[in-house]
């Protein structure tokens, strides 16, 4: 199988997705391909360590005498027993210069509002080529990245014929060099699985009727994907359901239809890490009230504690010093 990837923000968000994509497959035993095509001035990827045997990494110059023979070379060979994740240039999802045939082409979304235009830009100079797939990377959720993408094209005056996104995403990029999460993974394989089903449903340039969803959802329900997400992402997706929430915009119909089912509920009470002592310098209480901290996220258990409200210097402990934990 071959996989086509463009950045909607020019090259970043589009190398992410190919890249973890490519990576998911090799680290559960898949021949993979990653070919990266470049300009004779643009970066090259870093030195990758640690990455599976099955995972080789090419880089091919669009500038070099021998492209147009190693190009085709690396995606023909045994196309059918392995995997190849082309990282191409933006530009090249309208006006492609090599044979991609029926593979599947995907345009990796970002969330800030510029490379949302920056994607439905592509999708308008791609408006007599193949309906590209559009995969949202770092949206809150599946629901948020459907929608977000859908309202940006619509308000630039794209007919929703020409918008398909992929009913699965990927996180954003980490902000360090550290190796992608589980999670990241487990996303990666789950977009591989839907594209493979949905260009076998829906192969070439014809618009899918209806929503993707409705096609990929019996097949990616009985997957199991484990919740991955750190307690950072978790408090972001929540703070985004949050501001969703107040605009009357959450929870959307296909984050409903995607949420667990909790039957004979009540609320309840459990027990969270907190600090009890005697405050200063707060902005809410006079200086010597003791006070009961909301729950504690992270400390370095001498010095400073963060919770759900607040950072809190910590001074002389009451006894021995607490754990926290």
């Amino acid at each position: 199988m071959i996989i086509a990837l463009f950045g909607g923000d020019g090259r970043a968000v589009g190398t992410h997705a190919a890249f973890l994509i490519a990576l998911a497959a090799a680290s559960v035993g898949t021949a993979t391909t990653l070919l990266r095509v470049v300009g004779a001035h643009e970066s090259r990827l870093p030195r990758l360590d640690s990455v599976p045997d099955t995972l080789r990494v090419v880089e091919l110059c669009r500038d070099g005498p021998s492209f147009a023979e190693d190009f085709p070379r690396e995606t023909a060979a045994d196309p059918a027993r392995r995997l190849v994740v082309l990282d191409l240039p933006p530009g090249w999802a309208a006006d492609c210069p090599v044979d991609l045939g029926e593979c599947p082409r995907v345009i990796a979304v970002g969330p800030s509002v510029l490379e949302r235009a920056m994607a439905v830009s592509m999708l308008r100079a791609t408006a007599h080529a193949a309906v590209p797939w559009l995969l949202g990377c770092g949206f809150p959720s599946l629901g948020a990245s459907d929608r977000t993408v859908r309202d940006t094209a619509a308000a630039a005056g794209l007919d929703d014929t020409s918008i398909r996104v992929i009913p699965r995403g990927l996180p954003a990029p980490l902000r360090d060099a550290a190796a992608p999460a589980h999670g990241s993974l487990l996303a990666s394989l789950s977009v591989r699985a839907a594209l493979r089903v949905l260009n076998a449903v829906v192969p070439g340039a014809v618009p899918m009727p209806g929503h993707p969803g409705d096609v990929i959802a019996p097949v990616l329900a009985g997957m199991g994907e484990a919740d991955r997400r750190d307690a950072q992402d978790r408090l972001r997706d929540l703070a985004d359901a949050l501001d969703a929430a107040e605009d009357g915009e959450y929870p959307s119909a296909e984050e409903l239809a995607a949420a667990p089912v909790l039957e004979e509920w009540e609320f309840g009470m459990r027990p969270v890490a907190a600090l009890v002592g005697r405050v200063t310098h707060h902005p809410d209480f006079p200086p010597g009230r003791r006070v009961r901290t909301s729950e504690v996220y992270v400390s370095d258990r001498r010095t400073w504690a963060r919770t759900y409200s607040r950072l809190y210097r910590l001074g002389r402990p009451a006894g021995p010093r607490p754990s926290l934990q």
